[in-house]
Parts: structure tokens; C-alpha cells; sequence
């Protein structure tokens, strides 16, 4: 494959993964927002305070089965990828893989950082007491974490690729 159907198949699986992802963002937000306390700006962590002891428990549960789906995904992906190929090349499925993180990555920063939490602030998303908060309106912070994101997600990738290929190995 030429490295633009590469980029492409990529593009198509982070677009699934990144909506999956934010559907369980929102999805988990709904039930309890402070789930995903940690992901917030520390102005409003620490006004907010820790996680509570039933919070954690409530993630905890809720762990296992995102992290299957975003597996079964990012596999869906890569299965595709070996349809199209015959078998998985290190330098193939770490494009797609580097392409499918980062898309993630950036569907997490502009759709549910920059517009959802921070141009469309609804409610649910809105930790009790830290209402009007600075952090809030930290686009900066959220970009850090998106830069910060682009190594883990590259590492994720690597990882990602490695397992792929010990997989195409075995079967």
C-alpha cells in the first residue's frame, strides 16, 4: 500500500476510534463527571477535591469494558490493514497505528476539550462547587496535555505494533 491509503486507513479507524471514545467520555460524564476528575485542569482538581472512594470503584468498573471496545477497534483496524496487505510489515502497521492514536488524540482536543467542556460547557460536565472556574476557559492546558499526547500515543502505537506483529506471528 502507498503510504497516502496507509494515512488514509488510519484516518478512517481514529475517526471511529476517536468517536467511540468520545461517546464513552460522555456516556461516563453523564453518570458521574468526576470519573474523569483527573483529565480536568488543576485549578479545578484542587477545588474539587479527591476522588471519592465509591467514584473510584464506579471507574474502576467502567475501565475494562472501554478499553476492550477501543481494542476491538484499533484490531477491526488492523485486521483491515492485513485484508488489504496479506500480512502486517512493521513500518505499515505503524503508520496505521501512530495514525488511528493520534487521530484520537486530536478528536480528544478540539471535540471534547476545546468544544465540548470549554465552548458548550454543559452540566453534566461541570464539577459540583467549580462552577465558573478559570480552568474552564484553559485552552492552553488542554493543548499541553494534547502535545503530551502525541509522544504517549506514539509510544502506544509502538506497543501497539509490536503485539500486532507477535499476533501475525502465532496465527
Amino acid at each position: 500500500m502507498n503510504i497516502m491509503q496507509l494515512l488514509q486507513l488510519g484516518l478512517v479507524w481514529g475517526t471511529v476510534f476517536g468517536v467511540v471514545f468520545s461517546a464513552a467520555m460522555l456516556i461516563i460524564g453523564k453518570i458521574n463527571a468526576e470519573i474523569i476528575l483527573n483529565d480536568y485542569p488543576p485549578d479545578i482538581r484542587a477545588k474539587y477535591g479527591a476522588m471519592s472512594d465509591s467514584t473510584r470503584k464506579q471507574a474502576n468498573l467502567m475501565t475494562l469494558p472501554l478499553l476492550a471496545t477501543l481494542g476491538l477497534v484499533v484490531a477491526l483496524g488492523l485486521g483491515q490493514l492485513r485484508n488489504l496487505i496479506g500480512e502486517l510489515t512493521f513500518v505499515e502497521t505503524l503508520i496505521v497505528s501512530t495514525v488511528i492514536f493520534q487521530m484520537w488524540n486530536l478528536l480528544d482536543l478540539v471535540l471534547l476539550d476545546w468544544f465540548l467542556l470549554m465552548t458548550l460547557k454543559p452540566k453534566f460536565m461541570i464539577l459540583p462547587g467549580t462552577e465558573g472556574m478559570a480552568g474552564y476557559r484553559d485552552y492552553g492546558f488542554h493543548f499541553k496535555k494534547f502535545l503530551n499526547g502525541i509522544v504517549f500515543t506514539f509510544i502506544l502505537a509502538l506497543v501497539v505494533t509490536v503485539i500486532a506483529l507477535g499476533v501475525e506471528l502465532i496465527i
